[in-house]
């Protein structure tokens, strides 16, 4: 196998612990890492505020993949580099769609989250963070607001605990053209493009730093991961990673409660010589 000069991070379920924190040995795993040449990236679901906070206290590269794939964004420049939007009727018809049926959901633009009033109390209860702080914009109804101002729109974020409402969602959103609906974790519903995925971006971002994915390793869990695993030299799936995630990948390391990404990184370290 070619020398890995790059290794991408999905955050939650992997770089994040089950209490989404990143662990000491983590963080120690990274700076190792970067110490001996490699570059290493945070690629993840979440937004440019949320995605920069993680990334400083892992500390990892300046760039990172955001939004599923859909923006590039620069922790020092605390601001999205690059965006592929969805088409706009498609977001707004997707938005209303959630809205109707009465689903929480953080709609990405850039680096603003809009949500609506009974999303912020939902979203309140479990995020506090710095960077879900400063993005959010609280707006009567998501779906009006795109549609009146000609939004262009990033990604869409839904969180349910009913599995029958997310399979309705899923059904009726996956009937829309111009977008693509995929998961992170059983509660919740991703909307991006279909011209973006984790796998497109990481290869921009990879040219960006003057390598390219046949050197690169990724470490994941989930279906949003699939695109950037299978894109990679080096696809790694955490212990707690999916079936689909495992059968795709070339090794496995342990589950985000045993520090299996600062295991899988010490592992490259040692390969690399």
């Amino acid at each position: 196998m070619k020398k890995i000069d790059l290794i991408a991070l999905d955050l939650d379920g992997t770089a994040l612990n089950p209490q989404n924190q990143v662990s000491p040995a983590t963080a120690d795993a990274v700076r190792r890492a970067r110490e001996s040449g490699i570059h290493v990236v945070v690629s993840t679901g979440r937004i440019c505020g949320e995605a920069r906070d993680f990334a400083l206290m892992l500390g990892t590269d300046d760039q990172m993949v955001t939004s599923g794939g859909a923006t590039l964004s620069s922790v020092s420049q605390e601001r999205c580099t690059m965006r592929m939007s969805m088409p706009w009727e498609a977001a707004v018809r997707a938005s209303a769609v959630v809205e109707r049926i009465g689903m929480i959901t953080m709609v990405y633009v850039g680096e603003t989250l809009l949500i609506t009033p009974y999303d912020d109390i939902e979203f309140g209860k479990y995020k506090s963070n710095e960077g879900y702080l400063s993005a959010k914009k609280v707006v009567p109804s998501v779906a009006e607001y795109i549609a009146t101002n000609h939004i262009s729109v990033d990604k869409m974020f839904i969180r349910s605990q009913d599995p029958v409402m997310l399979v309705r969602a899923r059904a009726q959103l996956e009937q829309i053209p111009g977008i693509r609906v995929m998961s992170s974790a059983t509660d919740n519903l991703e909307v991006i493009t279909p011209a973006a995925d984790k796998g497109v971006a990481l290869g921009m971002l990879c040219r960006e730093l003057g390598t390219d994915l046949d050197h690169a390793a990724a470490i994941g869990d989930s279906e949003n991961d699939l695109e950037m695993l299978n894109a990679v030299a080096l696809p790694i799936a955490m212990g707690n990673a999916s079936a689909a995630v495992k059968n795709l990948c070339l090794r496995e390391t342990l589950t985000n409660a045993q520090d299996g990404v600062a295991a899988a990184i010490d592992r490259i370290i040692a390969e690399n010589g």
